[in-house]
This record gives C-alpha cells, sequence and structure tokens, in this order.
C-alpha cells in the first residue's frame, strides 16, 4: 500500500512540510512517484519516518538522528537501541543539569518578583529605586521556597507543598550529586507512587545515600525515602505525591 505525503504525514504525526524538509536535508532518500508525480510512501519509509519522530522528540539533535536512521535501515533492532539508549543518556544527564539551573532561576526570578512588587505608587524611578536594582545579590547563601510544579504549590488543605526550599546556588550541585550517585544503580522498578533504585552495597554508598536523603528530604518535604539495606544490597526507595510523578522520574529515572 502506499501514502500520499499528506497521508504519511498524518499518520506519523507531522507536517507534510517536515517530510520535504528531512529530504531536503538528506535525512530520508525522496520517495518514488507515482504516475500522477505525487509521491509516494510506502510501509518502510512510514517505519522509518516513525523512527525519525520518536528520536527527534526525545531531543536528540537531527545529526545524530541521521547517524540512527543509517543503522535503522542496516542493523539488528538491539544494536539500534543500543546506540539510542546511549544518546538518551546523554541527553538525561543534560536535561538533569538543566533542571537544577532551571530550579535556580526560578529562585531568583521569584526573588525579583517579591522586590518589584514593593515599588513606590508614585514618583520616577531613579537611584535605589526597585526597578534599578531588582537583580538580586547572589543566592548561594540565601534560602528560595520555589513552586516545581505549573499548578497550584497546594492542592489540599492537608497536602505537601510541591516545592523547594534549597538555596538556589546549591541546586546545581545537588543534581550533580544525585547524578553520580543514581549512576552506580544496577535496577529500577517502579513502587507506588515512585521509584525504587537498587544498588551493590558498600559503606561509602549507603553513606552518601543516607546523606542526599536527608538533605533532599529537608528542602522538598513532598518526598518520602526508604533506604532497604539487605546482605550485598542497598534500596533506595523515593515516593512523592500524584503532582510530583515527573520529578521524581526526571531526578532518579524510571524503570526500563
Amino acid at each position: 500500500m502506499s501514502y500520499r505525503i499528506a497521508e504519511a504525514a498524518r499518520i506519523v504525526g507531522v507536517p507534510a512540510t517536515t517530510l520535504r524538509y528531512y529530504e531536503d536535508i538528506g535525512l530520508i532518500d525522496q520517495p518514488v512517484r507515482g504516475a500522477n508525480g505525487y509521491r509516494a510512501y510506502d510501509e518502510a519509509d512510514l517505519a522509518r519516518l516513525r523512527f525519525i519522530t520518536a528520536t527527534k522528540n526525545l531531543g536528540i539533535p537531527l545529526t545524530d538522528v541521521a547517524e540512527l536512521v543509517k543503522a535503522f535501515d542496516v542493523e539488528d533492532c538491539s544494536s539500534v537501541a543500543h546506540q539510542v539508549v546511549e544518546m538518551v543518556a546523554v541527553r538525561l544527564a543534560e536535561t538533569q543539569t538543566r533542571i537544577g539551573e532551571l530550579v535556580a532561576l526560578a529562585a531568583q526570578l521569584q526573588t525579583v518578583s517579591a522586590r518589584l512588587a514593593d515599588a513606590p505608587t508614585s514618583g520616577p524611578c531613579g537611584e535605589g529605586c526597585p526597578c534599578a536594582t531588582a537583580a538580586p545579590r547572589p543566592l548561594a547563601d540565601r534560602r528560595t521556597f520555589v513552586p516545581l510544579t505549573r499548578g497550584p504549590v497546594v492542592s489540599a488543605a492537608d497536602a505537601p507543598v510541591i516545592a523547594c526550599s534549597l538555596e538556589a546556588g546549591a541546586v546545581p550541585d545537588r543534581i550533580g550529586d544525585w547524578q553520580a550517585l543514581l549512576a552506580r544503580a544496577v535496577r529500577r522498578e517502579p513502587i507506588p507512587g515512585g521509584t525504587a533504585v537498587e544498588f551493590v552495597a558498600s559503606p561509602d554508598l549507603v553513606a552518601e545515600a543516607a546523606r542526599l536523603a536527608a538533605a533532599e528530604q529537608d528542602c522538598c518535604t513532598f518526598f518520602t525515602f526508604t533506604l532497604r539495606m539487605t546482605t550485598g544490597h542497598v534500596r533506595l526507595e523515593v515516593q512523592a505525591p500524584e503532582d510530583a510523578a515527573d520529578i521524581v522520574a526526571a531526578m532518579f529515572g524510571t524503570a526500563v
């Protein structure tokens, strides 16, 4: 069965202009044309386009997607999947670092907003007015309280606050510490309300997991951490309210 470009684009979930762009940059070969002169996409073309769309939606750059497409056309699925996993790991590390940067920026913006709200109701701007001095001093030694969801910070009177009070300047380092610890994980599995991460036991790992869990719970009180130790294994369980599920996944990963 063959499909015109509009049909193929609709099935794959992208605009027809995107398919033409992929042809222009050499990401895909131009499909054959029927007797009527229209592009004709077959099932193999659609499979390739679905793969491109899926990998691109993960934030993988098109230059890397192009390399993956070459592998998709000639290599076994397991080999292609391994390459995608490696690129996703890079993207995940970048994203987790960016989370730390964005939380720190949110803290700064929140502070600026509060200072500007105190601007006088009359008189011109001048030396010392909030408009000229809105940018806060370095926040490394200041406590902040930054909402981490788009909706209301508190959804019910007895609900935990989905927010972080970590010193803004310390957020990237905290994310980096978690990344270093979680890189040693040997297994993940879903649990009610969160994720369980398992490690091979060692004294330094147990100490670091306990330190980070205690520090994280201090600034993000919506988290619940449980550390279980058995012979040769350490299990860190991370749970949070449903509204914070994306935060758990972003910071601690999900089961594969």
